[in-house]
């Protein structure tokens, strides 16, 4: 018999899990935004939003203040955030997972 998973099953032991959700949109003309999670190894995770200005894809924290941290892994983190979000400006979902790394 399995085990249970529990919410440790959600990080992977390397590399990042991201997950998007896509936020109701208020006019159909507006381009989509996401809710953005993204889980790195042992317990650590960050929320935030991706957006889209001027067709350039933009991160922020979901909590004002809240960034990530400047040690990696998390500038390659957010990095690879950014080029997916090419693939929800090209194809826009209403969720996507993908793991990286």
């Amino acid at each position: 018999m399995n085990a249970p998973s529990s919410s440790q099953d959600l990080h992977p032991t390397t590399g990042a899990r991201f997950v998007f959700d896509r936020e109701p949109e208020s006019e159909p003309e507006q381009a989509p935004r996401y809710l953005v999670t993204i889980y790195l190894p042992g317990t650590q995770r960050w929320s935030g939003q991706l957006t889209w200005v001027d067709g350039r894809a933009s991160l922020a924290p979901t909590a004002p203040g809240v960034a990530a941290p400047d040690s990696e892994p998390w500038p390659w983190a957010l990095a690879e955030a950014l080029k997916l979000a090419r693939v929800l400006h090209r194809d826009p979902k209403q969720h996507m997972v993908r793991w990286r790394g």
